[in-house]
């Protein structure tokens, strides 16, 4: 029973993940027999339109330079958003001071803004890179900011009393009490870098999954373009469901 134990549990959690994607494939594949038309392409359709692309070497290179610039800008904004909200959170006045234009810039469409990005960045991988992490980067600070402003003093107080110095404290207190929250923000940043990411692909880049989203589109080939999709949310789609096992994780150790 000990040895099955994990199996049976691991097949239900791959059972739990599967469980969708294959409806829903099972779910376009009838609706295109149904319709069977020219512009909804089948699943089969779909993934040769992809593996057409994958022969194509500026589609590789595409590939390998979206993943190049998104790892960048997810990293820039899952470290800057870190040690920005910490900063902010450590101050009940720089918190509420920042708080609302934070939230405020998060709320704009950003995409409105990217002919400001090109202005004073240029067209190039620098712009997209910037215009990634505007998007990753405001909530990771806000989610760190709110969890480093919750901390419990109690807590902070204990480690003064017993005169622990600012970096035991740090190692010992706070970190362990911001892990969850830094876990939950990175997951979140991933997906909000690569929208970020994705769009200003399509509108100025000459390598990148956006650009040759947008070439598909303007080509009208209807089942590369979901092919495309199909890759694109594979590709965010997993290292997304490690962050959230890895988040599940830490919350059961806690």
């Amino acid at each position: 029973m000990t040895r099955t134990a994990p199996f049976s549990r691991i097949l239900s959690n791959l059972l739990v993940v599967l469980a969708l994607p294959v409806f829903v494939f099972v779910l376009w594949a009838v609706v295109a027999a149904i319709v069977d038309n020219l512009v909804f392409p089948n699943p089969l359709e779909a993934i040769q339109g992809l593996i057409t692309d994958f022969g194509r070497e500026a589609y590789r290179i595409s590939i390998l330079t979206t993943i190049r610039l998104l790892l960048l800008s997810w990293i820039i904004s899952v470290v800057g958003g870190a040690l920005i909200g910490f900063g902010l959170g450590l101050s009940a006045f720089w918190s509420k001071v920042f708080a609302t234009p934070m939230f405020a810039f998060y709320c704009i469409p950003l995409v409105t803004l990217y002919p400001v990005f090109i202005i004073f960045l240029g067209i190039g991988e620098l712009a997209r890179v910037v215009f990634a992490i505007a998007h990753g980067l405001p909530p990771m600070a806000l989610l760190v900011m709110g969890a480093t402003a919750s901390i419990d003093r109690n807590l902070l107080k204990l480690g003064d009393a017993l005169k622990l110095p600012w970096y035991s404290k740090l190692a010992k207190i706070i970190i362990p009490a911001l892990v969850p929250t830094l876990v939950s923000g990175a997951r979140i940043a991933l997906g909000l870098t690569m929208i970020g990411l994705i769009l200003a692909g399509m509108v100025s880049a000459t390598s990148g999954l956006g650009h040759e989203l947008v070439n598909n589109i303007a080509n009208a080939r209807v089942a590369r373009i979901t092919g495309q999709i199909i890759f694109i949310v594979i590709l965010a789609v997993i290292p997304g469901l490690f962050l959230r096992w890895m988040e599940q994780r830490v919350s059961r150790r806690r």
